[in-house]
């Protein structure tokens, strides 16, 4: 893969991937451009032309050379600066900070490699154009990152030993137990995040709808608020059980419990628990038929007749036993 390197003092070593830098210079450029500031782009294509009377064995760096010129020129490379300045851990200990496209928002992510020592940050790039949104992007990132340097978090890479799907509910579920957990402590601390408590907590009612509703308040406000402090063994347990959920409510859920378990439809665009899409049509009548509970249950043991599920895999059970 062929990379950008740019080097900044008091900061680990940042490298973009050069495909990123070049669709996020093209993508800037022509920005520019319709609304009115031609001046930049013009420069830019007619140096980008002039590269093509070089020998084709020089072209490519040439290519690279330039398009790492506007980056920094057109000021993308400070969004990353500028957000590191907030995780001296992260600066004091890693040496390499590695930049790649995501195909899509919902795909950005990081990581941490090489024994601590590097990051690996996926970025849509539209994001840089746009310009609002990156550095909160960045932030929540970082704090992924930072958590899973923290010894005390305990993060690891987790082979999950259950059917495909279930294993998506887990790691659904325990992408949303961090989520929130990273955006109660960046709003504690008074910094931007991608998503509002309200947010989150629409997304935490959608995934766990059978929790009684007080129970649930009660549950989500001690994670965002930070009185239930998570680890990566903890966030695990949870997303496996959801009677480790309820634990989190503990001795003051006594005064609020209800009788039954209630219903919540999900939200619109909501991911459905068994095939990972996301769905605005969902089947409410999964728990009409002893037959496809039971079927259902072979493949989802933890699967409730109260949690909902898209029409598409609501028929393909149905099939399955024979019934339509």
């Amino acid at each position: 893969m062929v990379e950008h390197k740019i080097k900044h003092e008091k900061v680990p070593e940042i490298i973009y991937d050069a495909h990123l830098v070049d669709d996020v210079v093209f993508k800037g450029l022509a920005e520019r451009e319709r609304n009115g500031d031609t001046a930049l782009y013009r420069e830019y294509h007619e140096q980008r032309d002039d590269i093509y009377d070089l020998e084709p064995e020089m072209r490519p760096k040439k290519f690279r050379d330039l398009d790492s010129y506007f980056f920094h020129h057109l000021d993308y490379d400070h969004f990353l600066i500028d957000t590191l300045d907030e995780f001296p851990d992260i600066k004091g200990n890693v040496e390499e900070v590695h930049v790649r496209s995501a195909t899509t928002k919902q795909n950005e992510g990081s990581n941490l490699v090489d024994d601590g020592k590097k990051v690996l940050i996926r970025l849509y790039s539209d994001q840089f154009i746009e310009g609002k949104r990156i550095c909160k992007v960045l932030r929540h990132e970082l704090m992924h990152v930072s958590d899973m340097m923290d010894k005390s978090f305990g993060y690891g890479a987790e082979l999950l030993d259950c059917p495909p799907m279930e294993e998506r509910i887990i790691r659904d579920r325990y992408r949303l137990f961090w989520d929130i957990y990273i955006g109660g402590r960046l709003e504690k601390d008074g910094r931007e995040t991608i998503a509002t408590r309200e947010d989150r907590k629409k997304e935490f009612d959608s995934f766990f709808g059978k929790i009684p509703e007080k129970t649930r308040d009660l549950i989500f406000e001690k994670i965002w608020e930070g009185k239930e402090p998570l680890t990566h063994d903890k966030m695990i347990e949870m997303s496996k059980d959801i009677k480790k959920i309820v634990e989190i409510a503990g001795s003051e859920n006594t005064n609020n419990r209800e009788k039954g378990i209630e219903r919540i439809d999900p939200a619109q665009g909501t991911t459905c628990p068994f095939c990972g899409f996301p769905t605005s049509d969902w089947a409410k009548d999964m728990g009409n038929s002893e037959e496809v509970v039971q079927v259902v249950k072979e493949d989802f043991p933890d699967w409730d007749v109260r949690d909902s599920v898209c029409t598409r895999c609501a028929e393909y059970y149905r099939l399955k036993i024979g019934k339509w």
